[in-house]
Order: structure tokens, then sequence, then C-alpha cells
């Protein structure tokens, strides 16, 4: 499927010369960062989208105790 985009000329030239350096073609650029905004990585306004990477860590009593602690202090300073 081919798909139409008007892309102002000094935009695209610009875009096209940064492609090359980068050793992409510039229709290589607009399917990554289509790809990247349909699936979220990318926010329109420029921004990089956050992400995050979780992990569990087992905690002792002791640890967890000190570490609730520590909570409790920072809710009540709010």
């Amino acid at each position: 499927m081919t798909t139409s985009l008007y892309i102002d000329k000094e935009t695209k030239q610009k875009a096209t010369q940064k492609a090359k350096k980068d050793q992409l073609s510039f229709s290589a650029v607009v399917r990554i960062l289509l790809s990247d905004y349909a699936s979220g990585k990318i926010v329109i306004g420029s921004h990089m989208a956050n992400s995050y990477e979780v992990s569990t860590i087992p905690v002792d009593k002791e640890i967890q105790s000190k570490m609730d602690s520590i909570v409790t202090k920072w809710h009540n300073k709010k």
C-alpha cells in the first residue's frame, strides 16, 4: 500500500540530509517515526515518551520496616 504525504521542501531536505548522515533512507525514518508513534513510544509535541523497567527485589522484614517508616514520614510532610 502506498500513501502520499505532503512535506515542505525545506523540512524534507533537512530530514533527508540527517537521515543520510545516520545511514538511513528518508522513507526508513518516516516508517520508524510512524511505528514508534503508533506504539506510544513517541508523543506528539517533540517529547520522548517515558518508559520504565520494573523489577522485583526481595526485601527482608527489617528493610521493609525501614522503607515503611520512610514512606510514612514522607506522606506526613505533605
